[in-house]
């Protein structure tokens, strides 16, 4: 399950960072890690209220 491996790598960097012993290839793995619960969160938002997204839509 996704949740699991991107919860692993939220849990390291939240006990890591406070203690002053993340690195900086740690921090960006989880930004990775966060990125994708993004989107996967957005993905899942849209799908539960039926919405259609078009790649290249919008007003700009």
């Amino acid at each position: 399950m996704w949740v699991a491996s991107e919860q692993w790598v939220m849990e390291q960097v939240a006990y890591d960072i406070p203690r002053g012993v993340a690195t900086g290839r740690q921090c960006r793995a989880a930004a990775v890690s966060f990125e994708r619960i993004a989107e996967r969160l957005r993905a899942y938002a849209d799908e539960v209220e039926g919405v259609t997204v078009v790649e290249g839509g919008g007003d700009g």
